[in-house]
């Protein structure tokens, strides 16, 4: 019995996940050192917004791939259920 599906979805979930943390990691070092920046005015502004947005981007990144990596996790105990 060849479980590729899942173990395909299970690879894109992990990946994902990481890509996410990754994402989230920046933005918040962007966000961090946004008050030690010496640019002033609307462009640090900006560039702050930039983050925030990245940063929530990640967050719903990491929470989408849980829910893949879930669903895969719950297609191979379906198929171990199934060969039992």
């Amino acid at each position: 019995m060849q479980v590729g599906g899942a173990g395909n979805a299970l690879a894109a979930g992990l990946s994902g996940l990481q890509k996410g943390q990754e994402q989230v990691t920046e933005a918040a070092q962007n966000i961090a050192s946004a008050g030690t920046q010496t640019a002033q005015g609307s462009d640090a502004t900006t560039q702050l917004s930039k983050s925030l947005v990245q940063q929530t981007e990640g967050v719903r990144q990491v929470e989408a791939s849980a829910k893949v990596v879930e669903a895969a996790d719950k297609s191979v105990g379906s198929l171990l259920d199934v060969r039992a």
